[in-house]
């Protein structure tokens, strides 16, 4: 029964492709193919081909390669930058390891390249795939390694910084508790003290001394020496001869040097801006020494009380904010008294510009004036907080050298004594370059130039 069904399939099968290939069949048949033979021919797909065939195998290994070069240039990139991490700060070890790793990784591209212009045989395609992962773990490595470097650097920097602020958070502690301590012994030097009377402010004398003045007038003529110095550049700029100058100001003085002309230029800054020291106004409309009914104690406490707040201000912020102060009518008069006409013509090209608005525009010395007068107003301020207030005091020219009141600008050595028939004279006093000060019976001495 199951042999007849299967010999009837058979048939059956046979039949349905002679009825639909008879023809080419048939042309089959007379090739030499007996008739009734049926013959199956199977082709390839030639969208598909087999995956046995070398084509297909050296795609793979192009790709292959193509991922194993790109791998070797990341983990060259990576290296190099673990070169450069381990110069900042110069690590010795970390950079001659990361180089060897550099030049292996050169060496591996150099080898890629070669297979690639070579070909590479059909087994070598697993290989570079096994390499291509060995590259992206060193890749990896090398990245884990920079960032270790740059994390390490960074730490240090953040712990340098954290010390570096812990230093100023004492400073400023200490700074803050000196400040305190300063500013209760002045409130109490400023207290009214119980029986003290007009001649009361013992506790504040106390708290003034000679150095605390030697201190701010050494500040004030470092100020001064710098404005000298630009004014001298800023003539030679304008044309002005120096020495000629010099003569103008002090005549027929013999200068040892060529260059102790400036000497001259800083004496008539230095006199013009100490002028009406010893006036409580300092320069104003009234030359009293002293403004009649004024206290003793209530003077030394208010100059004292101007002097600390003065000396905590900007003297340009000031300037600008409050025109018609006391401190801006002193810059303006003192201006006025340095720089006269002819000379504010030469250096800026304008003789009306009297006033300091306008040298704020085209003087580039205002800055540096305004510096200078501040500094010299700070010092008298202070001068008149001391009990008595303290003197100042210059020598005219021909006086002999006194080596108690007067100090030479220049070195001692360059003067000597002279020797006449029997007696010693003494230099002679050419002009004095910064006034003197007596503090009860203490001297500052002034400096002068000495003739030679």
């Amino acid at each position: 029964m199951l042999q007849k069904f299967a010999l009837a399939f058979k048939t059956k099968t046979i039949e349905f492709f002679a009825e639909e290939d008879e023809d080419e069949y048939a042309a089959a048949g007379e090739g030499g193919v007996l008739a009734g033979q049926r013959v199956f021919v199977l082709k390839p797909d030639p969208h598909n081909p087999s995956p046995a065939g070398g084509e297909g195998e050296n795609g793979e290994e192009a790709a292959a390669a193509a991922a194993a070069a790109l791998a070797t240039v990341s983990s060259f990139q990576a290296a190099y930058l673990h070169l450069q991490a381990a110069h900042t700060p110069f690590l010795p070890e970390a950079a001659a390891a990361a180089d060897a790793l550099a030049v292996s990784h050169l060496r591996r591209l150099s080898e890629l390249k070669r297979l690639a212009s070579g070909g590479a045989p059909a087994d070598d395609g697993s290989l570079a795939l096994t390499a291509h992962l060995e590259d992206q773990v060193r890749e990896n490595q090398a990245l884990l390694r920079s960032f270790d470097a740059v994390v390490n650097r960074l730490q240090a920097a953040l712990d340098a910084k954290d010390a570096a602020a812990a230093s100023l958070r004492w400073e400023h502690a200490a700074l803050a508790d000196g400040n305190a301590r300063l500013a209760a012994r002045l409130d109490r030097a400023l207290a009214p003290q119980p029986g003290a009377g007009a001649g009361g402010g013992d506790a504040l004398g106390a708290m003034l001394s000679a150095s605390v003045f030697d201190s701010v007038l050494r500040d004030a003529l470092r100020v001064a020496h710098r404005f000298t110095r630009a004014l001298a550049d800023l003539l030679r700029c304008a044309g002005w001869d120096l020495a000629d100058a010099a003569a103008a100001a002090y005549p027929g003085i013999a200068y040892s040097k060529h260059g102790h002309c400036r000497y001259a230029l800083l004496s008539r800054v230095c006199l013009s801006m100490f002028d009406g020291f010893d006036s409580y106004k300092f320069g104003g409309a009234t030359n009293a020494a002293d403004p009649e009914g004024i206290q003793l104690a209530i003077r030394r406490n208010e100059s004292l009380q101007q002097f600390i707040e003065h000396s905590d201000a900007d003297p340009m912020e000031l300037m600008s904010s409050s025109p018609d102060c006391q401190f801006a009518q002193f810059c303006d008069r003192k201006y006025k008294q340095l720089i006269h006409p002819g000379l504010e013509s030469s250096l800026f090209g304008n003789s009306d510009c009297g006033a300091l608005p306008v040298m704020a525009t085209v003087g580039p010395l205002y800055e540096m004036f305004i510096t200078m007068a501040s500094s010299i107003w700070t010092l008298h301020r202070l001068a008149w907080a001391y009990d008595p207030a303290v003197g100042i005091f210059q020598v005219s020219r021909g006086a002999e050298y006194s080596s108690v009141y007067m100090e030479s600008i220049v070195r001692p050595k360059a003067f000597s004594a002279s020797k006449e028939i029997g007696k010693t004279v003494r230099p002679k006093v050419g002009f004095t370059v910064v006034p003197g000060f007596r503090l009860g019976g203490t001297v500052i001495q002034c400096r002068v130039y000495l003739e030679s």
